[in-house]
């Protein structure tokens, strides 16, 4: 009887949190009647109604919002201890599913997860590169490395990182337009802008001494994606704001200068790695989490790879 109604209840936590009895399904790899018959045999059991069904939502009662808190503590406990039994197995294998930002995926946790895979052959990696805001229960990741600071309740956050900007331009579009010696200056340059869905950056800001200076900037290229912005300076499209993650061997080959030096870009993005809070992390995440944290550094190894070439504009 206990049994069955955790189970009861932990299918019943997947309801509420999926949204639906469809989403529900899937999640638990068994039909949608099923999870209905189960949430049916639950209130008959209770004798309460918990959810209000209609043809398009999913409403909670009074009593269905009371007892989800219940559940929820059930669901916890079941994943807590599969996590201290595959603990106590001493056991770093399996499937992690992972979710990156596109252009950091690709640059930085890609390489970090081809030597976790040599210390590491009995671990197996889905990576889902993707620049939007993830809901994890929904598109079942296990890890969530992300630079989004406003986080669903229920997930925790640990720092990996904290990623810089700088101005650059290629040397074909300067010699073509100018050097701007003054963040006011880029509001009469093309520039090249990071727009997505939920994200604008074309207002620029910078610090100098005591001063600070917000620039409203436009251009005639705009980008969903931030290696996109790095490659349309490169090639001369106009001035960008960049993050130092994707930059590499760019200043050294001439490729880009850095402008504005005197000025420091302050757009700062903090990287981090997520998952669902719950009292025992399973080991093979905090091992993960260490090598990845590990790879990148502190300060990261792309700043220090890119400082001996900072604050120097060369034309």
């Amino acid at each position: 009887m206990i049994q069955h109604r955790a189970s009861q209840m932990v299918i019943f936590h997947t309801l509420v949190t999926s949204g639906s009895f469809t989403q529900a399904a899937a999640k638990l790899k068994t039909s949608t009647s099923y999870v209905s018959k189960q949430i049916g045999a639950l209130e008959a059991e209770l004798n309460l109604l918990l959810v209000q069904r209609t043809t398009r939502t999913l409403v909670l009662t009074d009593a269905g919002q009371q007892f989800a808190r219940y559940c929820e503590q059930v669901f916890e406990a079941t994943q807590n201890a599969d996590a201290m039994m595959l603990d106590a197995r001493d056991d770093i294998s399996g499937t992690i599913r992972l979710g990156s930002s596109q252009s950091f995926g690709t640059l930085h946790i890609i390489p970090a997860l081809e030597v976790l895979q040599q210390k590491y052959p009995e671990l197996r990696f889905e990576l889902s590169l993707f620049d939007h805001k993830a809901d994890m229960l929904e598109e079942g990741l296990d890890l969530w490395i992300t630079n989004h600071e406003q986080l669903n309740e229920g997930y925790i956050a640990q720092h990996l990182a904290e990623t810089n900007f700088v101005v650059v331009a290629s040397p074909d579009y300067l010699l073509k337009h100018g050097v701007p010696h003054h963040p006011r200056e880029l509001a009469q340059h093309n520039c090249v802008i990071y727009q997505s869905k939920s994200r604008n950056y074309d207002r620029w800001s910078f610090a100098k001494d005591d001063l600070e200076q917000t620039v409203h900037v436009a251009g005639n290229y705009r980008v969903d994606l931030a290696e996109a912005v790095r490659n349309a300076v490169i090639a001369g499209r106009g001035i960008g704001y960049v993050a130092t993650y994707l930059l590499s061997d760019e200043f050294q080959s001439g490729k880009l200068i850095q402008l504005l030096p005197d000025w420091k870009p302050l757009q700062q993005m903090p990287v981090y790695v997520v998952y669902p809070r719950r009292r025992h992390l399973p080991t093979k995440y905090k091992v993960i989490i260490e090598c990845l944290k590990s790879h990148i550094g502190h300060p990261p190894y792309w700043d220090k790879k890119l400082k001996p070439w900072l604050g120097k504009t060369v034309i």
